[in-house]
């Protein structure tokens, strides 16, 4: 018996199983959970990495409507049987996003933090080639990705507010309010 048969005993299982009669559409279609959980870890911090980092934090963010929508409609007769297996090209886009994420991030990043970036895409097919499954695979590569960069992110840059001298300490250098240092 495999180790997570457990989940099979659950009552939401249950009920999800009764509603859609097959676990590959729910399992599937609960893999959005991951693409929302990783993006909304990733989002702060990848906003920082310049809008590079911005533009891959959303695409994992989109991937998890477009996942839901993917497995919900695997059966051919779903209205939107042709957006079946989609989440395979916001992946993708994920990846070649994390290449602008490296170029981006600039110089507070640390080096090995925009490698790591940079190789989104090769990380996320070395997933599927791992585990032979598609995009749980790839999601478990990206979520430890998402720990290492919120780990190695750079601290967020001080408030302009409270960086900049009071105009009174510093002085006025005439009477149009520009002050000198």
């Amino acid at each position: 018996m495999p180790l997570w048969n457990w989940v099979f005993h659950y009552r939401a299982y249950f009920w999800a199983r009764e509603a859609v009669h097959d676990p590959y559409i729910v399992f599937g279609a609960l893999a959005a959970l991951s693409f929302l959980a990783i993006g909304l870890a990733l989002l702060p911090d990848l906003r920082r990495a310049g809008w590079g980092g911005a533009v891959m934090a959303w695409l994992v963010l989109v991937g998890a409507p477009v996942t839901a929508l993917s497995y919900l409609n695997t059966p051919k007769e779903a209205p939107l049987h042709f957006l079946w297996g989609v989440e395979a090209l916001v992946l993708i886009a994920v990846g070649l996003a994390g290449i602008l994420a490296a170029v981006t991030a600039g110089s507070r990043w640390r080096l090995w933090v925009r490698i790591v970036l940079g190789l989104t895409l090769p990380l996320l097919v070395a997933g599927t080639l791992a585990t032979g499954y598609w995009p749980h695979g790839p999601l478990v590569v990206l979520g430890v990705e998402a720990i290492a960069i919120i780990l190695a992110a750079p601290e967020a840059a001080e408030s302009p507010q409270r960086s900049r001298p009071h105009s009174d300490a510093a002085g006025p250098s005439s009477d149009t309010g520009i002050t000198s240092r």
